[in-house]
């Protein structure tokens, strides 16, 4: 029982510059790459060959057919080319090629098969991870979208422990490249039509985020006349310990409108009932301190 709790508690830490940005990897081949990512413990020297347990590897995934193992074999075929990678070091002039997967192992008569990271390219991860951003696996596993995983992981990265509300303006164009769409994507006759943008990605987004991660969002748009000239993000994280809706609503309320006299009313009184709308009402939760 105690090694379950463990589990729920494993955090990944990986470069910043790597959360914000959108990438060529499937849902699946991406939560392989975190269940991975997970044993790589910051500011340690760590292994380079990672045991990852077989049950747990067809739980996370939800893979539950009789073609289990074929559809392991392919995702790990698949990390081992898109991990093609060019670092170019600037302490020895010199320029390192390869893939940061680079092998994998499985024990038919073991409950666990091995992944290797190349020996070549760990001393540069954990170089990277000195600037990390820090995601919950649980969380980022529950998520059955690549969009809700991409912004998931943004809005992680962005995140500063020490204030309660998070905020950060993006670009249309910026969050249509995050989220991996097409530039004709939700383009119609020329036109993009942003309310189906919004009601088929950033609403979808917006639920499974609040009701599946550690993170409630929201979202507005800021216009300048007619023109939209960016989204407003803003967040905060869910408590662990639970109570009563009614306390819940109080304590919530109470909290936000104090942080947003502190940060001198850059949070809405709309915003935050927008906020605590989003909740979703079956969950427990209360907000961080």
């Amino acid at each position: 029982m105690e090694n379950e709790k463990n589990k729920n508690k494993f955090v990944i830490y990986y470069a910043n510059e790597l959360a914000r940005k959108n990438n060529q990897f499937t849902l699946e081949e991406e939560k392989v790459l975190h269940l991975i990512f997970s044993q790589i413990k910051p500011f340690e020297k760590n292994p380079t060959t990672f045991k990852i347990e077989k049950k747990e590897f067809f739980r996370k995934l939800n893979l539950v057919d009789n073609n289990k193992y074929k559809r392991y074999e392919k995702i790990i075929l698949e990390l081992i080319s898109k991990t093609l990678t060019k670092i170019e070091k600037k302490d020895t002039d010199s320029k390192l090629i390869g893939v940061v997967i680079c092998n994998a192992e499985w024990f038919n008569k073991e409950p666990f098969f091995e992944v290797d990271i190349n020996p070549k390219f760990m001393p540069y991860i954990e170089q990277l991870i000195n600037h990390y951003t820090k995601v919950s696996l649980d969380s980022l596993l529950n998520l059955k979208s690549k969009h809700s995983l991409t912004l998931y992981k943004w809005l992680c990265s962005w995140t500063d422990e020490n204030k309660k509300i998070n905020q950060r303006y993006i670009k249309t164009k910026e969050l249509k490249e995050l989220l991996g769409l097409y530039i004709d994507d939700y383009v119609y006759k020329g036109k993009f039509n942003r309310a189906d943008f919004e009601r088929y990605t950033l609403k979808k987004i917006e639920k499974e985020i609040n009701s599946k991660t550690s993170l409630i969002f929201s979202y507005k748009k800021n216009k300048i006349g007619n023109k939209v000239q960016n989204y407003e993000f803003t967040w905060i994280h869910k408590e662990k310990s639970a109570i009563s809706k009614k306390t819940k609503k109080q304590v919530s309320l109470f909290d936000l409108e104090k942080e947003s006299q502190k940060q001198q009313n850059t949070i809405s009184q709309e915003k935050v009932n927008c906020m605590l709308k989003n909740i979703d009402k079956d969950s427990k939760v209360v907000f961080d301190n």
